[in-house]
């Protein structure tokens, strides 16, 4: 679990979305927008349209957050980062999902 201070809350997804920058991947699409706090702040979404069962949405979640902390003092300062969960996530193993995140996450110079 992230610390609370690295969570970003429904209120702050509003600014990011209207005026944050976007990348795409197979996999993820990343929304990100600078910040005043000091720190990266992380928001990770998986709609019901990946699955039905909470407990699968909830494994996927998992797995992105592992993701995120092992690469959390990687990331440069001062970022809000939503992450969105697309459809083909659901099949694939951890391997491919943490490769595809890191590389989207270097292309859109958060690493």
């Amino acid at each position: 679990m992230l610390a609370q201070k690295k969570r970003l809350k429904k209120a702050d997804f509003e600014p990011i979305f209207k005026k944050g920058s976007k990348k795409f991947s197979n996999f993820f699409n990343l929304r990100f927008l600078a910040n005043q706090s000091g720190y990266c702040r992380f928001a990770v979404i998986v709609s019901n349209k990946i699955s039905k069962k909470s407990t699968e949405r909830n494994k996927i979640k998992r797995q992105i957050r592992e993701i995120l902390k092992e690469n959390l003092s990687n990331f440069k300062q001062n970022n809000d980062i939503i992450i969105t969960v697309l459809a083909p996530v659901k099949g694939s193993d951890f391997q491919d999902i943490k490769d595809n995140f890191v590389n989207l996450a270097k292309k859109s110079g958060l690493l």
